[in-house]
Formats: C-alpha cells, sequence, structure tokens
C-alpha cells in the first residue's frame, strides 16, 4: 500500500468557499477533517490556490477564522511559482500586468518590477496575473514589449474559479488571451496545470510527486497537474464541475478518485487504490 507524505489541496471549492465582497472563507464539508486526518498521518498539507489576488501571506488569517489551519510557508499562489521560475531563468527585468498579489511576491525573489506604461524600456518578460487596475495603456505597453522579443508569462488562464457566490472570471485568461492575440506571442504558464507547482511542493516537504495525493475541484487544473506530475489525483465536486466534467478527461489525465464532498475522504482507500 502506497504511504502518501504530502497533501495538496486547492482552496476555492476544495477546501473553503470565498465570499468576494467580503473576503472572508467558509470551509467546505468535510475539509476541515480531511486536514487534520493527513496530519494525523504524518503527512505534510500544503495549500495550493490558483487565484493571484492576494500574497499567500494574506490567505493564513482568514483561512483560520473559518477553522483551516495551516503550517507557516505550507500555502502557495502562482505567484510564488512565478517568482521562482523568473529567478531561476534569470529574468531580472520584466513588466508585470497584475495587482499585488503577483508583484509583492516577484519583487521578493529579487526581479525589478516594471510598470507597464508607455517608454518603459526593455524588459526581459512579461507577466501577467489577476487585477482589475488595467486600461488600454497597459496593454499596449505589454504588447510593444512582447513585440520587441519578450517572453510572455502567466500566472493562470483559467476562465473562472469558485467563489460563495458563483463563478468568477479569470481575469488574467482573459487578458493572456488578449495579449496573444495581438502579438502572437505564446504564453508560458506557471500555475496550475503547469507541474512546477509540485516541484516547488517536493523542495518543501521532501515528497516526491508519487508520494503525494493532490485534492481538487477542478478536473483541467489541480488534477491534470497531479495526473501529469505521477501524483494521486483526488477530484470534488463541491466547485461546480458535475462528474461528467470529472469523465470527459482523458482515461490517463483523469482523477483516481471522484468525490461528491469531502465529507467522504478515506486517506487510507486513496492509498490502496494508488498502490
Amino acid at each position: 500500500m502506497m504511504t502518501f507524505k504530502a497533501a495538496v489541496f486547492d482552496i476555492d471549492g476544495t477546501l473553503a468557499m470565498m465570499d468576494k465582497e467580503t473576503g472572508a472563507f467558509t470551509a467546505l464539508p468535510g475539509a476541515i477533517e480531511a486536514i487534520n486526518t493527513c496530519k494525523a498521518a504524518g503527512m505534510a498539507v500544503v495549500a495550493y490556490t490558483n487565484g493571484t489576488i492576494f500574497t499567500p501571506e494574506h490567505y493564513y488569517a482568514p483561512l483560520a477564522r473559518a477553522g483551516i489551519e495551516l503550517e507557516p510557508g505550507h500555502m502557495m499562489t502562482p505567484a510564488v511559482v512565478a517568482a521562482h521560475e523568473l529567478a531561476r531563468l534569470g529574468q531580472k527585468r520584466v513588466m508585470v500586468l497584475a495587482a499585488e498579489g503577483v508583484v509583492e511576491p516577484v519583487r521578493e525573489a529579487g526581479v525589478e518590477i516594471v510598470a507597464p506604461k508607455k517608454g518603459a524600456g526593455a524588459v526581459d518578460a512579461v507577466l501577467v496575473g489577476w487585477t482589475r487596475d488595467f486600461d488600454v495603456h497597459m496593454l499596449e505597453a505589454a504588447a510593444d514589449a512582447l513585440w520587441n522579443g519578450a517572453p510572455l508569462y502567466a500566472t493562470s488562464v483559467a476562465p473562472y474559479f469558485a467563489s460563495a457566490k458563483g463563478k468568477m472570471m479569470g481575469i488574467s485568461g482573459a487578458l493572456v488571451a488578449g495579449l496573444q492575440n495581438a502579438t502572437g506571442v505564446e504564453h508560458t504558464l506557471f500555475g496550475k496545470p503547469s507541474v512546477a507547482g509540485l516541484t516547488m511542493v517536493s523542495d518543501l516537504t521532501g515528497a516526491r510527486p508519487d508520494e503525494m495525493i493532490v485534492i481538487g475541484d477542478d478536473p483541467k487544473l489541480e488534477l491534470l497537474m497531479a495526473r501529469r506530475a505521477g501524483a494521486f489525483a483526488l477530484g470534488v465536486t463541491t466547485g461546480g464541475r458535475d462528474r461528467a466534467a470529472f469523465d470527459a478527461m482523458s482515461p490517463e489525465t483523469r482523477a483516481h478518485i471522484v468525490l461528491d464532498t469531502l465529507e467522504d475522504f478515506d486517506l487510507s482507500a486513496c492509498q490502496e487504490d494508488f498502490a
């Protein structure tokens, strides 16, 4: 029987739902118990959201108020992955079209942040993340940088994500699509389903991907990421995707198990199924 060493939980639609007006989280059924089960088994627990509205540090307190306790350093967003990858690639001067949830982690990695505006000068790359503060001048500045040879990076291109009041638009995906349409430059994705995030989880926890269980509500994001990396993929339908959405994936990319809620979470059954 496989013994998992780490559990990687998505947040929105898996562990909790956020009220976009108040920023408050409400834990979903079985979420707290599932985390406690994994901790009791000696597993490291990491929360990895595909959202970049907030910095990782922002999440700890509101999640704790919802009863979801995370260890320091065990909260990840695509912005953290982007910061790590940009530094690894030697991209020192980057035009960032995103809110502080992306800007701060990238800046902390030692990357110079360049605002998307006319006359910004040469940059090593363009990075797009979630933001509501953008206009046509910013988009034109980003397009100019791409036309001048800069590569295009994205934290997420998901069309939407789950919230307490329904779907929230994936703004970064819309911005990336617009820039690609204008320039013909294809993007490189740092967030899910890229496996770069699970590589960072390995560095953090010491667990190989095949020693991880990844739990999420989106068959095309965290669960596809899990299958690509060789991790165990557990899907839940609490984020709005029904079983048909999971079944529509090809056999090699499909979740190993799909549950209606995390109230049905059985770690032993997952370990036996993955053996």
